[in-house]
């Protein structure tokens, strides 16, 4: 039953959003702007909520959560508790601070970008191509444990090939290629972005062959979100395992009335 809690433990590993927020506008965001930004005292009081139910890995995520002014301190404080933090971002916004951070903690992050320069700022809404490649640099340069992720949409096969190039040129050594799935914004832009049955079984296809095809130099990974739920801390403060569409989303948890029992 929809917020009902079903266990007194979490996941090991939790996608941890700190913000709802973004600087950027992609037509097949999973977690659309919704208002939800949570400050710093909120989100560590949530932080040690999590890890007295099992969590060891935080995935800060948004949103864009390098936005928030405080991620620099979360994170610090995650692995002064003993714990670990992954880091998924658009790569527009890093401030030295965060990169130094980023660095002595040895978080892993993972930067999407989608395609050449023309392809990527179309779909994520903005000029931010060159601002990302930049920023990936600059983390690869800082020997960050740093990944690509591409979402490939209808039409977009060739994607996969350009990127691939792209992260041997960036000094970049795993890329994982998203199949667009049918959840926040893109849910209203299905018939310009979904996949066929067919299209999705030749992408995944030529995904294994590139693969090979750039072994050992370049780690490729097929990530289909629609494979199994994943458990989320909402911005909101209620724990989530989310489906591939809102509507096999389920509530496991709700911090606040959790604290206040």
């Amino acid at each position: 039953m929809p917020g009902k809690e079903i266990s007194s433990r979490l996941p090991e590993v939790i996608c941890f959003r700190v913000t709802r927020y973004c600087n950027a506008r992609c037509g097949f965001c999973l977690a659309p702007p919704d208002g939800a930004h949570p400050d710093a005292f909120t989100l560590t009081t949530r932080i040690d909520w999590l890890f007295a139910k099992g969590v060891r890995i935080f995935h800060f995520c948004g949103g864009e959560p390098t936005i928030h002014p405080s991620l620099a301190d979360l994170i610090d404080y995650v692995h002064r508790q003993g714990g670990k933090t992954r880091l998924t971002t658009n790569g527009i916004l890093l401030p030295d601070r965060l990169l130094a951070a980023l660095k002595s903690r040895r978080t892993s992050v993972k930067v999407s970008v989608h395609g050449n320069r023309e392809h990527h700022d179309r779909i994520v809404g903005r000029v931010a191509f060159d601002q990302t490649s930049e920023n990936l640099s600059r983390m690869v340069a800082s020997r960050i444990d740093v990944s690509v992720q591409t979402t490939i949409i209808s039409g977009g096969e060739e994607v996969v090939a350009w990127m691939a190039a792209y992260c041997l040129k960036m000094g970049v050594r795993r890329l994982s290629i998203l199949p667009f799935i049918p959840r926040g914004l893109g849910y209203g832009r299905r018939s310009e972005y979904e996949l066929t049955e067919t299209a999705r079984q030749s992408l995944r296809e030529l995904v294994s062959q590139t693969r090979k095809a750039y072994s050992p130099r370049l780690e490729i990974r097929w990530l289909d979100f629609t494979a199994r739920p994943v458990p989320v801390m909402e911005a909101n403060g209620k724990v989530l395992l989310e489906g591939a569409t809102e509507g096999l989303d389920r509530v496991i948890m709700d911090m606040l009335p959790a604290l206040a029992s």
